[in-house]
C-alpha cells in the first residue's frame, strides 16, 4: 500500500503541473459566457485543482499525517474527471482514456483509506548532518525544478511532434513508456557507475534498477525481483576498493560516470528523437522523447549535492569524498570496510583514527551509526573487549535518539554484541525481538551465530548448541576474505564459553546425582 501511495504522488505531481500549464494554453470557446466565467473557468479553477495536486503530492512525498485528507481530495477529483469526460466528451475519452483517470481515483480512495500515512519514527527525516555538502531549501527546490524541467521539455516535444506529423501514445501506453523510459534511464545511470567502477579496479557487490536486485551474497550471486518496489524508480550500485591506493580519484571517477552515462545516453535519445521522422524508428519517437528528456534531467540535477531520504546524490557525494572534515574520513573508512568483502583484510585493519575523527562529527543517523558499529567490531577483532563495548554503547545510543531504521542483517549484529559482550540477557532479546519485526529472509551465519548467543546468555544451552553448530557449518562454506574470517573469529570466540557453559551445567547435574 505504500509504494502504490507513492506512485500516486506522482500521479498527483503530474496533474499539479498539467492544471498549472492549462490556464496558458486553454481558450474558453463558449462566445456566450461573459469574461468574469471565462477567467473563472481558464484560470482560477485549474489553478485551484493545481493548488490541491499539489498539495497532495507534497504531502504523500513527505508522508505527513494531512496526506490521507489532501490525498482522497485528489483522487475525488482524478475519479469526478475519469466520470465527466466518458459523460461529456466521448471522443474525448476514446483517444484519451477516461477510464485511466478512474483507475488512478480509486486506487487513490483505497491507499488514502488507511490512517497509517505517516512513515514510522525510524523512517521520519533526521536533523542534517553538518559538513555534507546539502542544503533543505535546495533539495525541496531541485524536485520542484525537476517536475517543471520535464513538464517543459514535453511540451516542447508536443509542439515539435505536431509540427512534424508524429505521434505521441496517450492514455495507459504513455504512462508504461514512462515507467520503461525510466528503469532504461536508471539503467543507464548505473552502468556507468559499475562500468567505471570496475575498470579502475573495483569489485561489483550490488546492482539495483527499480524492483531488479542483483547482489552478492556471501560469494554467491543472487537475483531478486520485488514486485513491491515496481513504481520505485531508483537504483544503486555497490563497488568496493581492492586497494586503498589513489583512494580519492577513483572514487570521485566513479560517482561521476553515472552522471555523465546519463548525459551520452540523453544525447543519443535526443538525436534519435530528432530523426524520428521518416525513419524505421518513428513509431517509437514518444519513448525515445521520455528516454532523452529524463536522462538529460538525471545528468543535471544528480550532480547538484541534495539529501533526500538520508541518501545522497552524486553531486554530494563528490563534494563529501573531496572533503577534508568527517565526511572525507566516512568515505575512507567505510571503503576500507567494503574492502574486506574481496580482500583478506579484517576489521582490525580499520583505520580506527579515521573511524574516530568521522565519529566526532556524524553523531546520528545511519551513518553515525555505522560508524560505531565499526569500531566495535575493530576493538571486538583485536580482542579489546572493553573498548568494543563502549562502541557498542554509543551505536546503541545513536539508534534510540535518532530514531534508525534499520535492515534485519544490522539487528543481529547487536543481538551478538550484546550478549557476547555484556552477558545481557534482556537486552539481546530486545534486538531480537526487534530483528523478528523486520521478518527477516535470510537464515545466514550472522542469523545462526546471534541465535546461539542469544540461547547461550539465556541458559538454553541445548538451542545454543544446535544454533552454533549450524552456523559453523554455514561458515565453512563462506569465501576466504577479511569479513568472513572475522564471522568464522567471532564463531570461536563464542564457541570457549558455551562450551565452558556446558560444562559446568554437566557438573553441576553429576553432583545434583551423587546428592
Amino acid at each position: 500500500m505504500r509504494g502504490l501511495r507513492k506512485f500516486l504522488c506522482w500521479c498527483f505531481a503530474v496533474a499539479a503541473f498539467a492544471f498549472v500549464y492549462l490556464p496558458m494554453k486553454a481558450r474558453v470557446s463558449c462566445g456566450y459566457w461573459s469574461p468574469g466565467w471565462k477567467f473563472a473557468l481558464g484560470v482560477v479553477v485549474p489553478l485551484a485543482l493545481a493548488a490541491v495536486f499539489g498539495m497532495a503530492w507534497w504531502t504523500a512525498f513527505k508522508e505527513k499525517d494531512s496526506a490521507r485528507n489532501w490525498g482522497t481530495v485528489a483522487s475525488l477529483v482524478y475519479l469526478l474527471l475519469g466520470v465527466s469526460v466518458t459523460a461529456f466528451s466521448p471522443s474525448v475519452s476514446k483517444s484519451q482514456p477516461s477510464w485511466l483517470l478512474s483507475a488512478i481515483g480509486v486506487a487513490g480512495l483505497i491507499a488514502f483509506s488507511r490512517r497509517d500515512i505517516a512513515a514510522p519514527d525510524g523512517e521520519r527525516p533526521l536533523p542534517r548532518i553538518p559538513g555534507d555538502g546539502t542544503n533543505p531549501i535546495v533539495d525541496k527546490l531541485v524536485w520542484v525544478l525537476a517536475l517543471a524541467g520535464f513538464w517543459l521539455g514535453w511540451s516542447g516535444w508536443e509542439r515539435w511532434a505536431r509540427l512534424e506529423g508524429l505521434l505521441l501514445h496517450p492514455g495507459l501506453q504513455y504512462f508504461v513508456e514512462i515507467l520503461i523510459a525510466s528503469l532504461t534511464v536508471v539503467a543507464v545511470h548505473e552502468c556507468g557507475h559499475a562500468v567505471v567502477g570496475m575498470a579502475l579496479g573495483m569489485r561489483l557487490q550490488a546492482f539495483i534498477v527499480g524492483p531488479f536486485q542483483l547482489r552478492m551474497r556471501e560469494g554467491r550471486w543472487t537475483f531478486q525481483v520485488l514486485p513491491r518496489k515496481i513504481f520505485y524508480l531508483g537504483g544503486a550500485t555497490g563497488l568496493v576498493s581492492t586497494s586503498r591506493e589513489h583512494f580519492r580519484g577513483s572514487r570521485v571517477c566513479m560517482i561521476a560516470a553515472g552522471p555523465f552515462a546519463s548525459l551520452i545516453f540523453g544525447l543519443l535519445a535526443f538525436a534519435a528523437a530528432m530523426s524520428a521522422p521518416d525513419s524505421g524508428w518513428e513509431a517509437d519517437f514518444s519513448l525515445l522523447a521520455s528516454m532523452a528528456t529524463l536522462s538529460l534531467l538525471v545528468f543535471v540535477f544528480n550532480l547538484i549535492p541534495i539529501r533526500s531520504k538520508g541518501s545522497y546524490s552524486d553531486g554530494a557525494q563528490i563534494y563529501q569524498v573531496l572533503s577534508e572534515g568527517p565526511w572525507g574520513d566516512y568515505h575512507r573508512a567505510v571503503s576500507i570496510v567494503g574492502s574486506t568483502l574481496v580482500t583478506p583484510l579484517r576489521p582490525k585493519d580499520y583505520d580506527i583514527e579515521a573511524l574516530k575523527r568521522a565519529a566526532a562529527g556524524i553523531t546520528h543517523g545511519l551513518q553515525g551509526m555505522l560508524l560505531r558499529l565499526y569500531a566495535c567490531s575493530y576493538y571486538l577483532d583485536c580482542g579489546r573487549f572493553a573498548e568494543a563495548n563502549q562502541a557498542l554503547a554509543e551505536a546503541e545510543a545513536v539508534y534510540q535518539e535518532s530514531a534508525v531504521d534499520i535492515p534485519a542483517e544490522l539487528h543481529v549484529a547487536f543481538v551478538f554484541r550484546v550478549a557476547f559482550l555484556r552477558r545481557d540477557a534482556a537486552g539481546a532479546r530486545t534486538w531480537w525481538v526487534r530483528m523478528e519485526a523486520k521478518r527477516p529472509t535470510r537464515l545466514n551465519v550472522d542469523y545462526w551465530l546471534a541465535r546461539s548467543a542469544l540461547c547461550w546468555v539465556e541458559n538454553r544451552l541445548i538451542d545454543a548448541h544446535d544454533a552454533w553448530g549450524k552456523c559453523y557449518s554455514l561458515a565453512r562454506l563462506l569465501p576466504h576474505t577479511g569479513a568472513y574470517e572475522f564471522e568464522r573469529h567471532c564463531i570461536g570466540l563464542l564457541r570457549g564459553p558455551l562450551y565452558d557453559s556446558s560444562a559446568h551445567l554437566a557438573q553441576g547435574e553429576l553432583q545434583s546425582l551423587a546428592g
